[in-house]
């Protein structure tokens, strides 16, 4: 029941969120948070541990999903028309990144449990993006002024993410003896 429930709430949030013209990925990712928080102290221990591996194993689906759909699809885009942009889309989303990771928990430095600075180091760059910026891109409307450009520009920042942060995680962590 306790599945099913989460699965209404998300699929009809989307649905909902379409039918008035806002975007069902936000409005999905706002239930998913509701749930996740208020589902806390109605959801039973047992009903709990069936959630979260029903949707630990959706979210793995979604994410093959997103990733087949982008190569089915075919981007028309040539990468290399639009190096430069994908370029400043990397750079601009590893300064927000480290925006939000060092400048956040700046005022926090003196507290009693301060997030250490290869610990905010690891944050930053161990911080992967992927099938949802690519679900919103895709999910741009046909008539998006240079939505395939769009498209090939999330997928260049997702790329840069997985490849090179992802294969990149392992040996900072060691480097940083964590």
């Amino acid at each position: 029941m306790e599945i099913t429930l989460t699965t209404v709430g998300a699929y009809g949030s989307f649905l909902l969120a379409e039918h008035f013209g806002f975007s069902g990925v936000l409005a999905t990712l706002t239930a998913g948070l509701i749930l996740g928080n208020l589902g806390r102290r109605v959801v039973s221990e047992r009903g709990k541990v069936a959630v979260e591996s029903f949707w630990e194993y959706a979210a793995f689906v979604a994410n093959s999903l997103v990733f087949l759909l982008l190569g089915i699809t075919g981007r028309k885009e040539n990468f290399f028309n639009v190096w430069q942009a994908a370029l400043a889309a990397i750079v601009l989303v590893l300064a927000g990144r480290a925006a939000a990771i060092y400048l956040t928990l700046l005022p926090f430095s003196r507290s009693s449990a301060p997030v250490s600075a290869r610990q905010q180091h690891v944050l930053f760059w161990g911080g992967l993006r992927g099938a949802l910026a690519l679900a919103l891109a895709l999910g741009l409307p046909a008539a998006i002024p240079r939505r395939d450009e769009i498209i090939t520009i999330s997928f260049a920042v997702v790329a840069f993410s997985v490849f090179v942060q992802g294969l990149t995680v392992i040996p900072l962590l060691r480097r940083l003896g964590e």
